[in-house]
């Protein structure tokens, strides 16, 4: 469930919308589970919002990889 989300948001983004997925409390609530008229076994893996973003999301500061990515050359299964 969880990777089916995920690739939802990651396909809404690539369409040029904007798209959050919440879970944790919001996904376990017993009036919200109620309302959709979920079995006892059903459970919601999250909400995800999609809209149109007002402006672009600056991208977030990013190391050097070469600071945080490194080779490896030793033998496989070694």
């Amino acid at each position: 469930g969880g990777a089916a989300a995920m690739n939802l948001v990651l396909a809404t983004h690539a369409l040029g919308y904007a798209a959050n997925w919440v879970t944790n409390w919001f996904a376990d609530d017993e009036e919200g589970r109620r309302i959709l008229g979920l079995a006892p076994k059903e459970r919601v893996i999250g909400f995800i919002h999609i809209g149109t973003p007002k402006s672009p999301t600056p991208d977030r500061p990013r190391p050097d990889l070469d600071a945080i990515v490194s080779e490896y050359s030793g033998a496989w299964g070694a």
